[in-house]
């Protein structure tokens, strides 16, 4: 008699090294009505992801396909890419800025948290002085009224959120929101917006100087974007 002992080799299995995930930076802060020294806001190195209505990071672009007029004219198509690269700290408060490199209808310069975006900006006739303010903001409801302004001259804001689906690259996009600011005879800006992603598409109307018309100038649509 004899026996016939199967046996096996089990290949346990080896877990995978974890990759730690880079948190975002959540600044919670309402800076709105803060004003700063301009020597005490200064230039900042920073890696950091930081999160919000608008996620902000060196390595996060947005790229615009812009009809350019001339007003309202049409001129040509170009492609821009949005950049946040210059980043700047308020020193008394810590707070971090982002710099971008063009323009659509958001603040050139920002903060951003998970309800509103905030602007930095020169006081009008007084540059060594920088004042924070909200520019653009979630809200109850279905709209809201508001006063805002540009660079030099009070406007009129208005803020609808999109129940429908926006068409955009990405397919119909749900709970976006659209942002107007509008000063009569001079300049009217429109953005459509999508949290955690960005401006879907901006639109420029101004008048030439000397003029009381305003007519189209530049609308900018999303076409591709890296965020991480």
């Amino acid at each position: 008699m004899g026996s016939i002992v199967f046996t096996s080799c089990v290949k346990e299995e080896l877990a995978s090294p974890l990759i730690p995930v880079e948190r975002c930076v959540s600044q919670k802060i309402n800076p709105s009505g803060i004003s700063y020294s301009k020597d005490s806001v200064v230039a900042f190195s920073s890696n950091q992801k930081f999160c919000g209505m608008l996620p902000l990071s060196s390595r996060n672009f947005w790229i615009y396909e812009d009809s350019v007029y001339q007003d309202g004219i049409f001129l040509r198509v170009q492609k821009d890419t949005l950049r946040y690269t210059a980043v700047l700290k308020s020193i008394p408060d810590g707070l971090v800025w982002w710099e971008s490199n063009i323009t659509v209808g958001l603040p050139d310069r920002l903060l951003t948290n998970d309800s509103a975006i905030y602007k930095l900006e020169e006081r009008l006739f007084i540059p060594d002085i920088m004042d924070a303010k909200k520019d653009f903001s979630l809200f109850p409801g279905d709209s809201i009224r508001y006063l805002t302004s540009f660079e030099d001259a009070a406007a009129q804001g208005r803020s609808l959120k999109i129940n429908y689906g926006y068409n955009s690259f990405l397919g119909n996009l749900s709970d976006c929101l659209y942002f107007e600011k509008n000063a009569r005879n001079y300049r009217k800006d429109q953005v459509f917006f999508k949290p955690g992603i960005g401006v879907l598409k901006y639109i420029r109307e101004e008048a030439s100087p000397g003029q009381r018309v305003i007519k189209l100038q530049q609308i900018s649509t999303l076409v591709d974007f890296h965020i991480e």
